[in-house]
């Protein structure tokens, strides 16, 4: 039975060097999948558009190149199908905190190899006001806001540098807003400086800085910070490195499987959704627990694997 693949590239990824590994992935998938086709995103949505045709015309393998933002539009076109062909991922964004969390290459000749030799891990989806999706983090308040606002041409110079260069600056300012958080078990209501919604792992390119993630577990990770100046982040930085952000004083944690967001406060709150502007507040999110296949790194994800055969 023949087996079809797409492989979307954003040619603009990788400092522009996306296309140059066009033919190694062709070289290497054959084997597996007799029908390949290759398309190029050229503006925003492209990605959305082709995973989606690669869904309805029942490909078995979708392979994304480029940064969280790609995949991110990637997944959009994927997800509203109850069985999506698997993901494979080539990171070559700046950040690319989906293949950090599940140990994919940052070099892409490895990254492609893993295509063939990786591990098929089931991942959680997480669902914004039931028409959007998200694989990493949502973030709310001016320093997320500050993340997708970074120039294109910043981000390629320095890497994730410009993020903590553009967060440095709101930290400075230190705002606050009010939030309101309707949980399954509980509700929470207070003034904070940043929420982030977190499904994996990974967070501005720094692996295991959220120890309470655990990849697959059905659940959002909450973390409100009260404030964000150079004070607290100073008291902060030991749970950073240990990685048990929960346990500051400066952060309320919960842990959920759905929540709606809302805000009291007379400015319109803007969302960061992986790396990307999402919708301004109220939010109401929900867990697709384990509704994606993707290719990982990773044989000891608490989410179930599979190895791929002939490995």
């Amino acid at each position: 039975m023949k087996k079809s693949a797409l492989i979307i590239m954003n040619p603009s990824s990788g400092k522009e060097q996306a296309t140059e590994y066009e033919e190694q992935i062709r070289e290497t998938i054959q084997d597996t999948y007799s029908e390949i086709h290759v398309k190029y995103t050229e503006r925003e949505g492209d990605a959305t558009r082709f995973a989606k045709e690669a869904a309805e015309n029942n490909y078995d393998f979708v392979v994304s190149l480029g940064g969280d933002g790609t995949v991110n539009e990637t997944v959009n076109g994927l997800a509203p199908y109850n069985h999506p062909p698997t993901l494979g991922i080539i990171p070559m964004g700046t950040v690319n905190d989906l293949a950090r969390s599940l140990n994919i290459p940052m070099n892409p000749i490895n990254a492609i190899q893993l295509l063939i030799s990786g591990t098929e891990t089931k991942i959680d989806i997480g669902m914004i006001n039931k028409q959007m999706y998200f694989t990493n983090i949502v973030g709310i308040g001016n320093a997320a806001k500050a993340i997708h606002q970074v120039d294109s041409a910043e981000k390629s110079k320095i890497g994730p540098l410009s993020y903590l260069k553009a967060i440095g600056k709101e930290i400075i300012e230190d705002d606050t807003f009010s939030v309101k958080f309707e949980m399954e078990k509980n509700t929470w209501e207070g003034d904070v400086s940043v929420v982030l919604v977190s499904l994996i792992d990974s967070l501005g390119g720094f692996k295991k800085i959220v120890n309470e993630v655990e990849n697959g577990d059905g659940y959002f990770h909450i973390f409100a910070f009260k404030q964000l100046n150079l004070t607290e982040l100073a008291k902060m930085t030991p749970t950073l490195v240990m990685g048990t952000l929960k346990d500051s004083e400066n952060v309320q944690y919960f842990k959920t499987r759905q929540v709606n967001i809302t805000t009291f406060a007379e400015e319109t709150q803007e969302s960061d959704i992986d790396g990307e502007q999402g919708p301004n507040l109220p939010l109401d999110l929900k867990v697709l627990p384990q509704h994606i296949t993707i290719i990982s790194n990773e044989s000891l994800l608490s989410a179930p694997s599979i190895k791929l055969s002939g490995t």
